[in-house]
């Protein structure tokens, strides 16, 4: 179910985003250190789930961790079922991390692998300098839920419209809400719901294109009724940021519609 995104504050949501991102990469590092590496880093990547407003690790056995978001706890859980909790609001990184390897040790798993993730980084933040982790605005996290439950949707509907299956997952390097079409040999369509970063200063749908024997020409890119093409040395693509999209009538359509042209596009380039 699509929920129309209404109107926020882009620096506190961003804020807060990153409070959030920061603790999800705990449930990261569970599949970062117990999983088989995989060649796409996909081990570590983890699912937001719109039925428990949670941001959930990936399995290991019976045993996951949960950020439930709007309580602001991490949650482990054995095949399904709560075991304990505990809230972030006050705590230290360091405090929730050895928190997290005795409930590992309870589960019945080697704590001592568990380990922070060091192959990426993600922007310091005051958490990784001592600063304990602070309580959420729950006006702020009903905001990224609404927007974070969208983007399952409208990437589960992209499937129908490349006509390829991928999974929707977030990546928790730049904690984008992805997906990825393999169309051939070195050809491919990705897509995914970003975080403010350098591209754009508020959260964001991007859709790009990716061909690994040549340059796409984005000469003529076809006008869009909402969003923008992004053609620049570092990034090329298409994207619609959050504040024009709470701005328009119907957000569902528009967005559905943005994806089809920008995939028909794209298409026709890696042909």
């Amino acid at each position: 179910m699509y929920t129309p995104i209404t109107d926020f504050n882009k620096s506190l949501l961003n804020a807060t985003e990153v409070y959030i991102h920061h603790a999800s990469q705990f449930l990261a590092m569970v599949g970062e250190s117990y999983l088989e590496d995989q060649p796409d880093d996909s081990n570590t990547n983890i699912s937001f789930d719109s039925e428990s407003s949670s941001v959930q690790s990936r399995a290991v056995g019976d045993f996951q961790v949960k950020l439930n978001v709007p309580d602001w706890r991490l949650e482990v859980m054995n095949a399904g079922v709560l075991q304990n909790s505990y809230q972030l609001a006050g705590k230290l990184k360091d405090e929730l991390f050895e928190w997290l390897k005795q409930e590992i040790s309870t589960a019945g798993l080697d704590a001592e692998k568990l380990k922070y993730i060091d192959h990426y980084e993600v922007a310091e933040h005051e958490v990784d300098v001592g600063q304990p982790f602070q309580e959420l605005n729950i006006d702020l996290v009903n905001s990224w839920l609404t927007m974070r439950t969208n983007a399952n949707k409208i990437l589960s509907d992209l499937n129908e419209i490349v006509g390829v299956n991928s999974d929707v997952r977030i990546w928790p390097h730049h904690f984008d809400t992805g997906t990825y079409y393999e169309l051939g040999e070195k050809k491919a369509i990705g897509a995914g719901w970003a975080i403010a970063d350098t591209l754009c200063d508020n959260p964001y749908l991007y859709i790009y294109g990716w061909d690994g024997n040549k340059k796409l020409d984005y000469s003529e890119v076809p006008d869009l009724a909402i969003g923008k093409w992004i053609v620049t040395e570092g990034w090329q693509g298409a994207v619609i940021e959050s504040v024009e999209l709470s701005a328009s009538s119907d957000q569902y359509s528009a967005t559905n519609s943005f994806m089809r042209d920008v995939v028909s596009f794209l298409k026709k380039q890696l042909a």
